[in-house]
């Protein structure tokens, strides 16, 4: 799995006035125009290339082509034909990133996790974008919490793709800090892509409703949403337009994963010293994995961190091809 973005679409709906790219979660920082370059004016192309990890991009089998000069690989993996080129199309428009204070991330490196994400979103077939499909197709995506988290991504991909949602799965680049990204490509179809920076399933999943809820609640008011992870969800975040989204995502994906009302009479009927057993069983009342019910319950403080992780599943995965 992976994830398309037209770039000049995106700078030219960016210049509309209330257009912009906003971050979920986290530690959000306003990066203002031609903020935090690092590539300099008339950089040569041996020189742009070594700040981005080409390296890095090789092992995990990113779309760079071979035979060629790293700088060569890189303008033709950007579809540019000069680094000044990039700046202009990759660099030039404001971003709202979602990021920690212990953390800052690289331009590039987040450049080439999108660019790499919209290379494989192309490749998935897309029907028109219908907003009552994908919230009928809710109750469909929540059931695959139930299954090995990687046969329940591809056929989540299927389901949004139906509503004309590219899902697409990119590895994370150093310096970026990637959990996921949502936006909106053309009027017609919408991208959420995810990253694997999490030890559990229950965060990956509950990123991707977070990214859902941009796609189904904000397309008018924010076309781009690209976070960077936390450990601890709901950090705080600094610009309070921002935070309300944020807010609102956070609230949307708790809510569909575990409908409030049944939580709360789980609870009243268990009180908080709860066992595995009723943890698994009220799991399968509501129609999710048992590990989301964990990771609701230890991110609320009923469970502590090590309570429960046997009904969690653990991510492991292989970008890379073996030789």
């Amino acid at each position: 799995m992976k994830l398309n973005i037209n770039p000049d679409w995106l700078l030219r709906m960016a210049e509309k006035e209330g257009n912009g790219i906003v971050s979920v979660g986290g530690f959000v920082t306003r990066i203002e125009t031609n903020a935090g370059v690092q590539t300099p004016p008339a950089m040569k192309p041996s020189d742009w290339s070594r700040i981005f990890p080409v390296s890095v991009m090789r092992k995990l089998k990113f779309s760079l082509p071979e035979g060629m000069s790293d700088a060569d690989a890189l303008l033709k993996f950007f579809d540019v034909p000069s680094p000044d080129a990039w700046r202009a199309k990759w660099s030039d428009y404001a971003v709202a990133f979602r990021q920690t204070q212990q953390f800052d991330f690289r331009r590039e490196a987040l450049a080439a996790w999108v660019r790499e994400a919209e290379i494989i979103a192309s490749q998935i077939p897309l029907a028109e974008f219908d907003e009552a499909k994908l919230r009928g197709s809710l109750d469909e995506l929540r059931w695959l919490t139930r299954e090995k988290t990687q046969d329940g991504l591809d056929r989540a991909q299927l389901v949004c793709s139906k509503a004309g949602v590219a899902l697409v799965l990119v590895p994370e680049l150093p310096g970026t800090r990637i959990s996921g990204c949502a936006r909106w490509l053309s009027d017609k179809h919408a991208m959420v892509g995810l990253t694997i920076r999490y030890k559990w399933a229950d965060q990956l999943w509950f990123t991707f409703f977070h990214e859902v809820a941009h796609i189904l609640l904000h397309r008018l008011r924010r076309l781009f949403v690209i976070d960077n992870a936390v450990d601890h969800m709901g950090d705080a975040v600094v610009d309070p337009e921002m935070a309300r989204y944020e807010e609102e995502a956070d609230r949307f994906a708790a809510d569909t994963l575990i409908p409030p009302a049944a939580l709360a009479e789980f609870l009243r009927l268990h009180g908080r010293t709860l066992t595995n057993d009723e943890i698994h069983d009220f799991a399968e009342s509501i129609g999710v994995g048992p590990g989301i019910v964990i990771g609701h319950l230890q991110h609320d403080g009923i469970l502590e961190q090590w309570q429960g992780n046997a009904l969690k599943q653990k991510l492991k995965w292989d970008f890379v091809t073996k030789d």
